[in-house]
């Protein structure tokens, strides 16, 4: 689908059709990507879309609110990885440029709770806005959660003495409905548990190099 999709965008290039059509088949292929975990072609598609709500006439024509929450949560992703130096700025132009109507719709809200929580470090608010992500949100918080997983991994082991409970860890770090993923996932950073199964935070490592030694011997 990708590489049809693809045609179809090349054919509206070259006939320079920027229509309600042209919107409509950029968004789709934008989620064909987001859902292929195909970063580079969603963005492609998402700096076309920039433009075409820009145009005259085409503000309405698809579904901007959802994509700019994308914008939002794929700028947060950049700058959690370290690949920019320039999120915060984008985030601000994001929002400069973006009509009033779409700021105020549930996507791009609930995409600005994702980067206050972030900003305050609080891994919990971020895992329950993961859960609650609308439409296809969660494909971009999933590129990073594990990263913020291991920032607060690192925060537990400094804040508590001399035990915490494994439930405790698994809330902070978005395992809500399973302990034991949680534990399994911590034991690769190198955390270490006592016989009642609660984590020993003096003896536990958090060692992120250890988890994509262990991700990579999977594959």
């Amino acid at each position: 689908m990708c590489g049809q999709l693809k045609a179809i965008r090349q054919d509206l290039t070259v006939q320079r059709i920027r229509t309600a059509f042209t919107v409509h088949v950029y968004e789709t292929h934008a989620r064909v990507a987001l859902e292929s975990v195909d970063l580079n072609e969603y963005n492609q598609c998402q700096t076309q879309l920039r433009e075409l709500y820009a145009a005259a006439g085409l503000a309405d024509a698809g579904h901007q609110a959802e994509f700019v929450a994308y914008r939002v949560l794929y700028y947060l992703y950049l700058s959690y990885s370290g690949s920019t130096d320039s999120g915060q700025a984008e985030l601000l132009k994001i929002l400069a440029e973006t009509p009033a109507a779409a700021r105020d719709a549930a996507p791009v809200a609930h995409a600005l709770r994702v980067r206050d929580a972030l900003a305050r470090g609080n891994a919990y608010a971020f895992f329950r806005l993961h859960a609650s992500a609308p439409n296809m949100g969660s494909y971009l918080l999933d590129r990073f959660a594990d990263a913020v997983r291991v920032d607060a991994a690192m925060k537990i082991l400094r804040a508590y003495r001399p035990t915490v409970p494994l439930g405790v860890v698994a809330n902070q770090l978005g395992f809500f409905d399973d302990v034991q993923d949680c534990r399994a996932f911590v034991s690769q950073l190198g955390f270490v548990f006592d016989a009642h199964g609660d984590c020993l935070c003096r003896e536990s490592r958090c060692e992120p190099a250890r988890l994509a030694q262990d991700t990579s011997s999977l594959l």
